[in-house]
């Protein structure tokens, strides 16, 4: 709970900072006079007046921030500050004060997928496995070489183009290539030894029909609605972790033990193990298993939870010890500077379009409202990525830094790109937009807005 609540409020405070600062840098230099620079609202925690007149806050709600500008429409502006003022400027000018909160974001966002890219942070290459299996063409393991002609060397790179297609009607291509089951399991087991990718055959194409796909599934992974799964190398089941008050601790299982059967029925590997317990739900079992050189016979009874498809499946609330994964399953690509500030850049212009177009499929009602997440859901995404590295959470910050800076640029008024929207009209008028107009739409914004953040929160409180 500490690590997620000071690693989102981290980077919540890091990228209102940076959004801020754009808008308060480009007023600087256009000469408006800023009053405040706040970080958060509400009252203030720290708050310093600095030379340059601007008093800056650090508030104790940081959900957002501000930056206050001198302005004769709400203040009182003597005839010698009056050029000095934000509603006195060309709308070029503030135009370019208005637009640039959300473009430093997006440059922040892709310097940090940049850092990322040159830091090369080893991932595993996609291999996946039929859910039920045999079914689909799966009785092997197979390596998603490409999605839809767009290759995937990592998860990542499937998950994205995965995310592409939701909503769509229409069929998903996927490159694929059979792997040895066998010597993938050998390889987990023999560390650093048999490092070759074991292909059997050359690579074929699979077609998967979908229908407004996933546009109303929101606790599912897009790879399990294609009725496909991560492929893992088979473990012994030696308990690593117990889960408290679960039906293993209720039952006296302990840290160190390693099943070796249940109900009489050989466990050869954790991979055997969970499918097993997975179809027993709410059954009492009889555990073998060894302790101390001793073998013992121990009654569990099984716990159940609904899964994603809506089953209820059997738990037992173990953890093993971590999967060793072979050399030839991951991948890392080290970037230079260069090629990584390139990349950065390609990054975070295909995370906005897909938040583009993922929004239009919404409004479209392609794509269900249940999707929409609310800070509860930043906040633990924060506290996982924190828990998992680094570079996990500087990716985290970057697709969050996109987020924010795509949102703000919608045509809403409230958000930076309503006023925007007005600033345009100025422009093709040679008009301001009057001022009652603007008070309409600011009321609709905010109506808009809030209820947004009202779904989305309610979104969350449905997930827990």
């Amino acid at each position: 709970m500490a690590i997620t609540i000071l690693t989102t409020l981290f980077a919540l405070a890091v990228l209102v900072t940076v959004h801020e600062a754009g808008h308060y840098f480009v007023a600087r230099w256009c000469g408006v006079k800023v009053i405040r620079f706040s970080v958060g609202f509400g009252r203030p925690i720290v708050k310093k007046l600095g030379k340059d007149g601007t008093e800056y806050v650090f508030a104790w709600l940081p959900l957002g921030g501000y930056v206050r500008m001198l302005d004769s429409r709400n203040d009182e502006v003597d005839a010698k500050h009056l050029s000095s003022a934000f509603d006195q400027k060309s709308p070029w000018q503030r135009i370019a004060i208005v637009v640039a909160g959300p473009l430093v974001n997006l440059i922040f966002a892709g310097l940090l997928y940049a850092l990322v890219h040159v830091a090369g942070t080893p991932q595993l290459i996609p291999v996946a496995v039929a859910i039920d299996k045999g079914e689909l063409g799966f009785e092997f393991p197979q390596r998603i070489i490409a999605i839809d002609g767009h290759a995937t060397p990592t998860w990542e790179a499937v998950n994205i183009a995965l995310a592409k297609r939701i909503g769509e009607t229409a069929s998903i291509r996927l490159s694929i290539q059979t792997l040895d089951e066998q010597v993938l399991q050998e390889q987990a087991i023999l560390v650093n030894q048999l490092d070759a990718l074991p292909v059997l055959g050359s690579q074929e194409e699979r077609f998967f029909a979908v229908t407004q796909w996933m546009s109303a599934s929101v606790q599912v992974s897009p790879l399990s609605q294609l009725g496909l799964k991560p492929w893992r190398p088979d473990v012994p089941v030696l308990l690593n972790y117990i889960v408290p008050l679960g039906p293993a601790e209720i039952a006296g299982l302990k840290l160190g033990d390693t099943i070796l059967a249940v109900n009489n029925q050989p466990m050869v590997g954790y991979n055997e193990f969970v499918d097993f317990i997975q179809a027993q739900a709410d059954i009492r079992v009889m555990v073998t298993l060894e302790r101390s050189l001793q073998r013992l016979e121990v009654p569990v009874q099984l716990g159940s939870y609904v899964n994603e498809a809506g089953k209820r499946v059997g738990r037992i609330g173990i953890g093993v010890a971590p999967i060793e994964w072979p050399q030839s399953m991951r991948f890392q690509q080290q970037l230079g500077v260069f090629d990584g500030l390139v990349a950065g850049g390609q990054q975070t212009l295909e995370m906005a379009a897909l938040t583009l177009s993922f929004l239009g499929r919404m409004v479209q009602g392609l794509v269900s409202i249940e999707h929409l997440s609310g800070p509860i859901s930043i906040a633990k995404i924060a506290g996982a990525s924190a828990e998992s590295g680094v570079i996990a959470f500087i990716s985290f910050m970057a697709y969050l830094s996109v987020s924010l800076g795509v949102l703000n640029l919608l045509p809403v008024p409230m958000l930076d790109g309503g006023h925007l929207l007005y600033y345009l009209v100025e422009v093709i008028t040679g008009r301001k937009v009057p001022e009652n107009i603007q008070a309409i739409g600011l009321r609709i914004g905010m109506a808009l807005v809030f209820s947004i953040m009202i779904i989305a929160v309610a979104n969350d409180l449905m997930r827990l």
